[in-house]
C-alpha cells in the first residue's frame, strides 16, 4: 500500500467514514504489488483457490491440482514465506539441468467449459525476472495437449504462443530485440496476469497489471489462421523452458471464471 493511500484511509477510518479500513486492502491504483486480498465472490467464478487452506511444504489442493513435473526437474510446495494475501502461496522451482524442464500444477476441475471460453487470472512473482530463452508461465489446451495456447516470455518480453499440429505461432508485447519496448515483469514483484481464452470467437486477449497488452491481442496469430483454438480442457500453472531457462516463481490468489476478473483481490 503506497503511503498516501495509508495516510488516507487512517484519515478516513478516524473520522468514521464508512469505508474499507483493513490495512491488507488490496491497493487498486497500484495492482500487483501486494498485500491484496481474496476475489473468490466475484461473478462467474468457476475455481478460486488461495493456498491458504494447503499445507506449507506440502502440495496444493489435491481436488483442484494435480503436479506434474518432467523428470522430476524442479519442485512445487506450498510456501509460507511468500504471499500475494494471506500467508500462503505455491512456490514453483524450476531451476535444474536441462534445456526443457516444466515444473507445473494443472487443473482440469472446472473444464470443459461453456462456449470453450474462459478467463484465467493470477497474481505471480518472479525471483529473477524475464530471460531470453522462450519459457511459459501458464495456459490452456486440449486434453491431448495436442493443442495449447501459453503465456510466457521470450527475448525478455511477455508472449503468447499456440501449438497447433506441427506448427508454433508467437505473438509478443514488443519489437522483436527491442526489451524496453515491450511488456516485463519486474524481479521480486507481484504482477497481477489475466488471459482470456475465447475458444468461441478464436480470440485471445492478455491484460497486465490492469491493463491490456496490445501486441497479444490476437485472433489469428498473425497468419491469417481462422478456426485455430483448442478444444479447452485444462489449464495449467507453474514454469516451463525449452532454452534453459532459470527461475523461482511464487503464484497466488489463482481464478478461473466466466467473466472479466481484473486485478481486485
Amino acid at each position: 500500500m503506497n503511503q498516501r493511500r495509508g495516510a488516507w484511509l487512517k484519515l478516513i477510518c478516524v473520522l468514521g467514514v464508512s469505508w474499507s479500513c483493513d490495512p491488507n486492502a488490496p491497493d487498486t491504483t497500484s495492482p500487483g504489488t501486494g498485500p491484496g486480498v481474496r476475489a473468490c465472490g466475484v461473478e462467474g467464478v468457476l475455481l478460486c483457490d488461495d493456498f491458504e487452506s494447503a499445507s506449507v511444504g506440502g502440495a496444493p489442493d489435491a481436488s483442484k491440482w494435480q503436479v506434474q513435473i518432467f523428470e522430476q526437474k524442479g519442485s512445487i510446495a506450498i510456501d509460507g514465506t511468500q504471499a500475494h494475501s494471506g500467508s500462503k502461496s505455491v512456490y514453483v522451482n524450476g531451476n535444474g539441468a536441462g534445456s526443457y524442464r516444466s515444473v507445473l500444477f494443472t487443473t482440469t476441475a472446472p473444464f470443459p467449459p461453456q462456449h470453450n471460453s474462459f478467463y484465467a487470472r493470477v497474481f505471480m512473482r518472479s525471483k529473477n525476472g524475464m530471460g531470453q530463452g522462450h519459457s511459459t508461465y501458464f495456459g490452456g489446451g486440449s486434453a491431448d495437449n495436442q493443442r495449447m495456447v501459453r503465456i510466457g516470455f521470450h527475448q525478455y518480453v511477455l508472449e503468447a504462443n499456440l501449438i497447433h499440429p506441427g506448427t508454433e505461432y508467437e505473438v509478443m508485447s514488443g519489437p522483436w530485440g527491442e526489451p524496453s519496448k515491450g511488456v516485463q515483469l519486474q524481479a521480486g514483484k507481484w504482477h497481477c496476469v489475466e488471459a482470456f481464452f475465447n475458444g468461441a470467437q478464436h480470440e485471445l486477449r492478455v491484460w497486465f497489471d490492469g491493463s491490456e497488452v496490445a501486441g497479444l491481442h490476437t485472433t489469428n496469430w498473425d497468419k491469417n489462421l481462422s478456426t485455430w483454438s483448442p478444444q479447452y480442457g485444462k489449464a495449467w500453472f507453474g514454469f516451463e523452458t525449452y532454452h534453459s531457462e532459470q527461475d523461482e516463481l511464487w503464484y497466488d490468489d489463482v481464478i478461473i471464471g466466466t467473466q472479466r476478473i481484473g486485478c481486485g483481490g
